[in-house]
């Protein structure tokens, strides 16, 4: 199929992958129905559009630049200020709470394979990336269907399906609370009753708006293409045949790399990686200029067509991920509260943790979810890709 704009016109492929994120952002903070079905979703049917009416080009160099160079930055970007000790040291039993549901999520996903893997061609290339987004969040999807490259039109429906679903699953964790029924399995009592308490702090608000200098975006780009550089090098290099299958399958996947060496660089300088600013904010638009890519190639036919199963499969996870979450969560003697917002979390990262956490006057718990949301993105990408890894050699 032709397009008007020629594969090799970088400039106004540039121009509509960049205005397309930004409208998409746009409309998801200024208006509440965009909110609800989240700006990458608005992203990625942006970019289907602008192809599908012929505008756009299917396949380009262009798009080349953002799966090699744009999707490897993310990672450093949005990992670089996370220092996994204060995560252990200030999540509390919630830090726990949050693997129940995290195990709940892969045992979801395998079952999912297991019963619709004849229904879905490569459902098994899908399944990393919707373990890793149910766990951290975008930028575990990212990596991961990089990673595992499953066919477009799958990836594009598989969204559909997830922001659908998705809002389903929320509504029925935030009513968890209101349900006696549920209330007498998971009684009030003091602890609960602490949950609510509000600090200082707290009543300040926790989303201030940053001050970010030309340093800070000098620094922390300079940070995220050194990671970025030293992961690449050493996974092309690793990759090599000759050597041997564990170095390969370890040290050969970039995306494992630079997870790793992302979260290394704030442990080694602490003081330093604390200064830093807006990196979590370019890490973040970089995703959003992926999922407006991403759904450049898609049929929407094709799309909306397979969205039903995908939806089914989607459902299936996160019924794994609620009966795990709340059965251990019984069996341990969790609060009904670091359940939910654990639930939550993994299924749809910590931005939407601590708004629930707030809503509902969960004051003690917003910053918890917060950093165990961050966790989430640190682990998605090692859960994803071992996932991913055991599918493989089953089907």
């Amino acid at each position: 199929m032709t397009s008007l704009i020629s594969p090799d016109d970088h400039w106004v492929i540039w121009t509509s992958l960049v205005g397309v994120s930004a409208l998409s952002l746009y409309l998801e903070q200024n208006y509440s129905l965009f909110q609800k079905i989240t700006g990458a979703l608005v992203a990625m049917v942006g970019g289907m559009i602008l192809s599908n009416i012929g505008f756009l080009p299917t396949e380009s160099p262009s798009y080349d630049i953002v799966w090699d160079y744009i999707i490897p930055l993310t990672i450093p970007l949005l990992l670089m200020k996370t220092d996994i000790r204060r995560i252990v040291k200030e999540t509390g039993r919630m830090f726990w709470a949050f693997h129940l549901s995290a195990l709940g999520t892969v045992l979801g996903s395998v079952v999912a394979v297991v019963l619709l893997h004849s229904l879905v061609p490569s459902l098994e290339r899908i399944v990393p990336a919707m373990t890793g987004s149910y766990i951290g969040g975008s930028v575990n999807f990212v990596a991961l269907v990089a990673t595992f490259e499953p066919p477009e039109d799958l990836v594009n429906a598989t969204i559909v399906a997830d922001n659908g679903i998705m809002a389903i699953y929320f509504l029925i964790l935030i009513a968890l609370p209101s349900s006696v029924f549920v209330r007498k399995l998971f009684p009030a009592n003091d602890k609960t009753i602490s949950f609510t308490t509000q600090t200082s702090d707290q009543k300040n608000g926790i989303w201030g708006a940053q001050e970010i200098s030309l340093l800070d975006i000098a620094s922390v780009l300079s940070i995220a293409f050194a990671i970025a550089t030293l992961s690449v090098k050493i996974s092309d290099y690793c990759s090599n045949p000759s050597l041997h299958f564990m170095v390969r399958s370890l040290l050969g996947q970039k995306y494992i790399l630079l997870t790793t060496f992302a979260v290394a660089f704030p442990m080694l300088f602490p003081k330093y990686a604390k200064q830093l600013n807006g990196s979590e904010v370019l890490g973040a638009f970089f995703i959003f200029i992926f999922f407006t890519m991403i759904g450049i190639p898609a049929s929407l036919k094709t799309v909306f067509l397979e969205a039903p199963t995908m939806i089914l499969f989607c459902a299936i996870v996160l019924a794994g991920n609620f009966l795990t979450t709340f059965a251990l969560g019984k069996l341990f003697k969790f609060e009904l509260e670091e359940l939910v917002l654990a639930a939550v979390v993994t299924s749809g990262g910590p931005m939407n943790g601590a708004a629930i956490a707030t809503s509902k006057g969960w004051h003690a718990l917003v910053v918890p979810s917060l950093l165990i949301g961050v966790w989430g993105y640190v682990i998605g990408n090692y859960t994803g890709y071992l996932v991913g890894a055991l599918l493989g050699v089953l089907f």
